[in-house]
């Protein structure tokens, strides 16, 4: 029977992706380059889908609002094998377990995956 164990791969890579992004800033600046205004650019994981359905939900786009600031998604669009990267299925790796410092587990070499963030 076969294990299954989860390393939580995908929920890391969107984390890490979100990361990587998370401190955009737009500066305002004056004619002599002076920064005026520092504006942080809030950034959300999740469909387009529920963003359009927001805004047709709400047919009076001109309603005022308490702050106007510019935002960023980004979603998980696909997940495709890679086969360039593939190794062969019997090599192993060894790791040392967390919780005890003489104990070593082995592993065989995970599947080489491409995941598609926009």
């Amino acid at each position: 029977m076969f294990e299954y164990f989860y390393h939580q791969i995908l929920r890391k890579t969107v984390i890490a992706f979100g990361t990587l992004f998370n401190d955009i800033s737009i500066k305002h600046t004056n004619s002599s380059d002076a920064v005026v205004s520092t504006i942080k650019v809030p950034l959300a994981y999740g469909p387009t889908q529920k963003f359009l359905a927001r805004l047709e939900q709400s047919p009076d786009l001109n309603k005022s609002t308490q702050i106007t600031l510019p935002r960023m998604s980004f979603e998980f669009t696909g997940i495709t094998y890679d086969p360039s990267r593939k190794v062969t299925t019997t090599q192993q790796f060894t790791v040392k377990d967390s919780n005890s410092e003489t104990v070593t587990k082995k592993s065989y070499m995970p599947v080489p995956i491409i995941c598609n963030l926009n």
